[in-house]
Parts: C-alpha cells; structure tokens; sequence
C-alpha cells in the first residue's frame, strides 16, 4: 500500500470518528431533554380476537394521536383539527371535539382510522379493515381496558358515543370496534401504524398488543413508538421472551440518565473484566426494586416517584464528582449495587404503566425485562469502548480529552435535572 493511500484512509478514519463523536455529543446534549420517568406513557391498546367469520380489533389511543396529521405545528399556530372547533378561554385556545361533525361525517371520521392502520397476513394482502363503533372520553376518566371483557364493556352505550366531559381534545382518548372480515386465524399477521412519527410525543406511546385464541389464551407483544408488531394466534412464550427482552434494552438506551451512569461506570473501570463487575452488580441491585416496584411493594404517595428521580440524578452528580476526584473507592460493588436499588425503582415506574395496561406480567417477562436491560448495558459499554479506542488512536481526537469532558458534562446535566425534578416535585 503507497503512503498516498494509507494517509487517504487515516483521513477517512479521521472523518468517520469525527462524525461518530459528534453524534455522541449531540446524544449528550439531548440528554437535557429526556423525560422523567414520572412524565406518563399513553397507551395504545389493541385487542385482536376472532369473531364474526373474521378478526376484530377492539382500539385504545389518544385522540390527539389520529386527529393531528404531518402538517400539525403545535397549539401556538391556531391552524384548524379536523373534527373541532377552537373555543377562546381567557388568553389561550381550546380544541374542542365536535360531536355533531363526527356524527354527520362518520365515514370520512372512520377513514382517518382505517387509512392509517393495516392488519396484514404474511402470504396475504392487507386486510379489509371496517370501523364499526367509536367511543371518546376524557383521558384521565378512562376505565380498564386490560382485557378482552373490560374493552368490550367500552361500546355497550351504541355506535358514536362522545362522553360529555370529552370536550378538550388534548385531553381525550378514542376507543375503536375494527372489524377485518376476510381475515383468519390462520398464521403469522403484521399490525403496523405510522401515526404520530412526526409528533415529538410519539416515544412515549406504549404499544400493547393482546392477541386472544377461541381456546382463551392469550399472547401480549408491546413496542414504544411507532407501531409495527407480528403476532401469531397460538401462544409464542419464546416470541413473548424476545419481546420482553427487546422493550429492556429499549428502555436503558432511550433511559438517558441511566445511560450516564453506566457511562461512568465505564470511565471509573481499568479493565473489561471489571466493568462487567459493576454492570452485574448494578443490574442486581436494579432487579430488587424494579420487582418491588411491580408487585406493590413500594410507597403508594404521589411524592415518591418524583422523589426518586431526584435521586437518581443526584447518583449521576456523585459519580460524576468521584471520576473527576479520581475517588474510585465509591465504586464498589455493594456502592454500586445501592445505587443500582435507586435505579431500579426508575425503571419499574415505566414498566409498571405497561403492565397495568398489558393485564399483568409473570416472572419469566420479567426475567426478560432485566436480561434486555443488561444487554443495553453490554452495548453502552460496547460503543463507549470503541469510542474510547478512536479518540486515543487518532491525534486530533485526542485533544477532545472524552474522559475528562464528559464527566463535567455529567456534573451540569446531573444539576440541571435535579433543579428541574424538584420543581415538579414542589408543584
């Protein structure tokens, strides 16, 4: 290889690392973005049965979820909903479902819906999908919809029902009877939906998909996002275990605060023998808590969940202090194991709103849930490592210094949050 080519491809390495490292700062930046994990999941509920000479879908989503399309740019722009009307009250503006438009034009009102969802067989085109019977309510009035009964008790009152304290349509949700006629189970289907991608809300909506046999049993598949879920009619306990355990790495990685921690788990670590150490003894303190937050066994007060997000944040500025300090005694494994308690209680804060929703979890989802979360770890440290490598081996890189900025980056973020959780604490 000529000296020509071999400095060509030292500049292309350079510019590939450049860029990667980028991307992470940016993720970094973002990181004073995300949500605490009290700031609610909405839920999408589908339940999937065969009745009728074919497949019913019985649908639970915001309203606002169908009704805003691509070209929506906030409340500020006063641009029109489909299906509402605006109502000045004081100095803002309210959205409010027009009953009366929905009633008259309910095939059009049906469309949104069947245009933007599709049930499809895996050797089959797309089903036929026919909206039957709506009913809309206000959010935060919503009754159970866990299970095949309790969504079939939401249509008893008739075809278009609108409660009456639905009125604001930011604060409503939509329950829908979907009927897929030529539809059988009979194999592999695919439901996907690519409604909200455009809205910055889109990852916290939780998917949950109930799939009920004539035998009854049932399976649940869940996604965050975007829907787009495969399910079978029989029961798939390793299909369910992947799901499990694919939803545990998602939430670690979109989990920004948690994602700090183990990069300065990382950082604090001198070999890869210890950081695998330390990441089990975090998942095994985060286990503990995340099976008490399930099960009940936690404070009920509204203080806690704010509480202990404060408390995580505050483990971040800790780890943060003792890498800059270079006080590595504080990461033990019994320190980091306490920590991993505090973290945990995090996580099951997210998951138990899936659960209520989803009906319930046994031992073996859960076994899922906290393998996925290890495995996010393992990919943290995967990326973080080679990130490491590059900003060494490359000599413009190295004067971005990634072991030492990012710990004060750690430090700022780690305030912010704890500045921004206790006001939603105190308020």
């Amino acid at each position: 290889m000529t000296a020509f080519k071999r400095k060509r491809i030292n500049i292309t390495c350079k510019h590939i690392a450049t860029s990667i490292l980028l991307i992470f700062v940016l993720f970094l930046v973002n990181a004073q973005n995300a949500y605490a994990h009290f700031t609610h999941f909405e839920p999408r509920i589908i339940h999937v049965s065969e009745k009728h000479g074919g497949l019913e879908l019985l649908l639970r989503m915001p309203l606002p979820l169908l009704l805003l399309d691509k070209t929506w740019r906030g409340s500020d722009s006063l641009q029109s909903i489909p299906f509402t009307y605006q109502k000045k009250t004081g100095e803002d503006t309210q959205y409010i479902v027009d009953v009366s438009a929905i009633e008259e034009h309910f095939s059009a009102f049906s469309q949104l819906v069947t245009d933007n969802y599709s049930l499809t067989h895996t050797n089959r085109p797309p089903s036929e999908l026919i909206v039957t019977d709506i009913h809309i309510f206000n959010s935060d009035q919503r009754k159970p919809f866990s299970s095949l009964e309790h969504a079939e008790h939401s249509f008893i009152g008739g075809n278009i029902v609108v409660d009456a304290d639905a009125s604001n349509l930011f604060e409503s949700s939509i329950d829908v009877r979907l009927l897929a006629p030529t539809a059988t189970f009979d194999g592999r289907y695919n439901i996907d939906s690519e409604l909200g991608v455009h809205l910055n809300a889109i990852e916290k909506l939780a998917n949950i998909v109930q799939v009920h046999s004539q035998q009854g049993t049932s399976n649940t598949y869940s996604s965050i996002g975007p829907l787009h879920l495969s399910f079978e009619p029989e029961p798939d306990p390793l299909g369910a275990f992947i799901n499990h355990l694919g939803n545990g790495v998602l939430h670690i990685l979109i989990g920004l605060d948690h994602v700090l921690f183990v990069l300065l788990i990382a950082l604090a670590s001198t070999s890869w023998l210890q950081t695998l150490k330390r990441a089990t003894a975090f998942t095994i303190g985060h286990s503990v808590t995340l099976a008490m937050g399930l099960y009940g066994l936690t404070p009920a007060g509204t203080w806690f969940i704010p509480a202990v997000e404060i408390l995580i944040a505050l483990t971040i500025l800790y780890a943060a202090i003792a890498v800059v300090t270079k006080h590595q005694e504080i990461f033990g494994y019994m320190a980091i194991s306490f920590v991993g308690l505090i973290h945990g209680f995090g996580f099951s804060f997210i998951l138990n709103e899936l659960v209520s929703e989803a009906g319930g979890l046994n031992v073996l989802d859960l076994i899922a849930f906290n393998l996925g979360i290890e495995f996010g770890q393992l990919i943290i440290y995967g990326v973080f490592a080679i990130l490491l490598l590059i900003n060494r081996r490359f000599d413009p890189l190295q004067r971005l210094q990634l072991n030492k900025w990012l710990p004060f980056a750690a430090i700022l973020l780690s305030v912010f949050w704890v500045y921004e959780r206790s006001v939603q604490l105190l308020t």
